[in-house]
């Protein structure tokens, strides 16, 4: 036998066992407790729900996976490091609307989420909810409407920060009813939610867990929801849809990869993903706070991520945010 035959059989029993090698390696996977990044502060419901999911993940995969905040930017300090970490299936991110909406709302971002990141799924799905302090004078999403247009301009509406999901749902809103209001960024929720029971400003688009103890209490009024149809734990308040027809803002989070992760891999944390989202308490907790349990596999989330970065780039263009 010639030099070159063995040459090219000693290749091919080389990749054979690289193959075999790479196998054996998912098949042992995961080996070591997994980092969850999430990329926002602790304590609010996205942080809440992913360190429940982690509980249901960590015995799915039979490993620890540890919540690990990296807040900052508006979640690109996080997002960045896991972008940049081994494709080893053991650094994931928790990944939110935020990768549709950052890459034009940041012009110079240092990674490309739709290039950098592998979906592992989507696990849930939550909108907001329009509340108005008491005093305003509309009580419902026509009569708000009525109002905004005799009154273009004067009327306020705060938001979490400068391009956070709830001020561009307000911008869509706007865009979609043909009214003008005045926009009133804040740094967090918390802190609009004091100017809007103290009359400093008219609206809100809360998260529905944010919403739900001002409205028990009589404290606010809802207007509607974002969602498609009215949720289970505001059975009365109807989507603002109904009123301007096509209207939908949902807020969505899932699991993330570095984008070089093996298919062996995203298929197991996948199945694991899935089984999370079905946990009964889980779902218990979406639905009492406004949310629903909704597993999307990798393609749909990768179908998810490509048209909303389309869509929202179009509001974040049409509300002129910008953050350098």
């Amino acid at each position: 036998m010639g030099i070159a035959r063995w040459q090219r059989l000693g290749a091919a029993f080389v990749l054979a066992m690289m193959s075999i090698g790479g196998t054996a390696k998912a098949a042992d996977y995961p080996d070591r407790p997994i980092r969850l990044i999430a990329p926002f502060p602790p304590g609010g419901f996205t942080d809440v729900v992913t360190r429940r999911a982690a509980v249901t993940l960590s015995k799915a995969l039979g490993q620890s996976v540890v919540v690990e905040n990296k807040p900052g930017a508006g979640t690109n300090i996080g997002t960045e490091y896991v972008a940049r970490a081994a494709p080893d299936g053991y650094t994931l991110l928790v990944g939110t609307s935020s990768l549709a909406i950052n890459p034009t709302l940041y012009p110079h971002l240092a990674f490309d989420a739709q290039k950098d990141l592998r979906p592992v799924g989507i696990l849930s799905t939550t909108g907001y909810t329009l509340i108005a302090n008491n005093d305003f004078p509309a009580s419902n999403a026509a009569e708000l409407l009525a109002y905004a247009k005799k009154h273009p301009g004067e009327v306020a509406f705060g938001s979490s920060g400068n391009g956070a999901v709830n001020h561009l749902a307000a911008v869509m809103f706007m865009q979609q009813a043909d009214i003008k209001m005045q926009h009133i960024p804040y740094r967090g929720s918390q802190a609009a939610l004091t100017d809007l029971l103290g009359g400093r400003i008219q609206l809100f688009w809360a998260s529905t867990l944010e919403a739900l103890p001002l409205l028990s209490s009589n404290r606010a009024k809802a207007f509607g929801v974002t969602d498609a149809a009215p949720v289970s734990a505001l059975p009365k308040v109807p989507a603002l849809g109904a009123t301007v027809p096509g209207y939908e803002a949902i807020y969505w989070m899932g699991i993330f990869a570095p984008a070089g992760v093996s298919d062996d891999i995203v298929d197991r944390l996948s199945r694991a993903l899935q089984t999370a989202a079905n946990d009964p308490a889980l779902k218990t907790y979406l639905t009492e706070s406004g949310a629903q349990s909704q597993f999307m596999p990798p393609r749909d989330a990768a179908k998810l991520l490509r048209d909303d970065t389309v869509r929202w780039g179009e509001v974040v263009k049409v509300s002129g945010a910008k953050v350098e």
